[in-house]
């Protein structure tokens, strides 16, 4: 069992201050003191020391990219992601060969956990992998020129494919100049497959019947696909205001709302300076982490991103607190605290100095009556070292 002692009061780890200055008068005229090293300890809210409660191994494994919540768990076991029963901790293989690049995850509204690791995305249905998006057909039907009633003109024409997570982006648009009397001709159609068509040298693409299109009966429902292209993967990825944002190199790619598959690459995106390595939703408004720390109110494709740190995060950081309505991420001055209306302070900068570090995990943790923020750096000057 966790043991608990009090050794006056303690104010936690500081590594600035020289040892001959650990102890400190308070204003109440008692005295506290700074610890200089702390290991497999807690420390509670009033002061007390509590020896961290010992972790047995359950997974004779090379793991990461460990995530869960109340419902479920998913990480990567030898390069398989791997789903994990939050009451029996019984693992299932959800996708096999998913590599060693560390996955980001985040639960959407559709119940979905919806993951990414730079090279691959898609969704997570308990223990069953699916793709981001209804995948467009392939092969591509064609469209050739054949006799019919159509007036003469250009006609151009384009696919989706309908399946059980909705429709596909389209296909690339076909071409087809006509003579009078021409129609065009449609062929390797599946029963899955939606036709889209212009009028004569038209730009509105509406549903026709499946088949050749011989005659003008473009006036089916107008495609709501256009343009739009699976969401690509990304190293960072979150849910805000009704749509999936990954961020991918130096750009953030915003679904469309409720369409969390899909983007429209022409204008949902938006450039920074350097790399994205978090994206912190908020209920007011959302940070971005690249080359600086960003705040984006409201929404982010009408609004300007505003600086609010002169450094970015460390990639795979991020955490969130919902009953604190706080994130939390980790960077060259330790822990950031982010709250709504682009608040952001880093409290560990008074009293610790870090080494460099290029990757790190934050976990909130409730435990005995005690709420702590677990932080772990991947520190590259000490590997080094050892």
């Amino acid at each position: 069992m966790p043991r608990t002692v009090s050794l006056g009061a303690i104010l936690g780890l500081n590594n600035r201050l020289p040892p001959t200055r650990m102890e400190v008068a308070l204003p109440n005229r008692t005295t506290a003191a700074w610890l200089q090293v702390a290991t497999n300890i807690d420390l509670t809210s009033n002061g007390f020391i509590r020896r961290r409660r010992g972790a047995g191994k359950k997974v004779a494994a090379g793991c990461h990219s460990v995530w869960g919540d109340k419902s479920e768990g998913y990480m990567v076991r030898d390069g398989d992601l791997v789903h994990i029963n939050a009451r029996s901790l019984v693992q299932t293989t959800v996708l096999a060969g998913v590599g060693q690049a560390p996955v980001q995850y985040a639960r959407l509204p559709d119940g979905m956990v919806y993951w990414t690791n730079g090279n691959q995305i898609g969704r997570l249905d308990g223990a069953s992998a699916r793709s981001i998006a209804t995948p467009v057909p392939n092969p591509v039907p064609v469209a050739s020129a054949t006799g019919g009633s159509l007036p003469p003109g250009r006609y151009q024409i384009l696919f989706t494919a309908l399946g059980p997570d909705g429709e596909s982006p389209t296909t690339e648009p076909q071409a087809i100049h006509l003579p009078n009397g021409g129609g065009v001709a449609i062929a390797g159609l599946t029963p899955n497959t939606l036709v889209y068509a212009t009028g004569p040298d038209g730009e509105i693409f509406n549903e026709i019947a499946p088949g050749d299109y011989l005659s003008l009966g473009n006036t089916g429902a107008a495609c709501g696909t256009l343009m739009h292209k699976a969401m690509p993967a990304g190293r960072a990825i979150a849910h805000y205001r009704g749509s999936l944002m990954v961020g991918r190199g130096r750009f953030v790619y915003v679904s469309e709302p409720y369409e969390y598959g899909r983007v429209n690459l022409g204008r949902a995106f938006i450039p920074f300076p350097g790399d994205v390595s978090v994206i912190a939703p908020c209920e007011d408004g959302v940070y971005i982490c690249a080359d600086k720390t960003y705040w984006i109110a409201g929404d982010p494709l009408n609004s300007a991103p505003v600086v609010v740190l002169p450094f970015g995060a460390m990639p795979g950081s991020l955490a969130y607190d919902p009953k604190e309505q706080a994130s939390y991420w980790q960077s060259e001055l330790g822990v950031i605290v982010a709250k709504p209306g682009g608040i952001v302070v880093a409290p560990q900068d008074d009293a610790l100095q870090f080494g460099k570090a290029e990757s790190g995990a934050t976990l909130v943790r409730d435990q005995d009556g005690e709420t702590h923020i677990i932080a772990a750096r991947f520190d590259v000057e000490k590997l080094h070292e050892d």
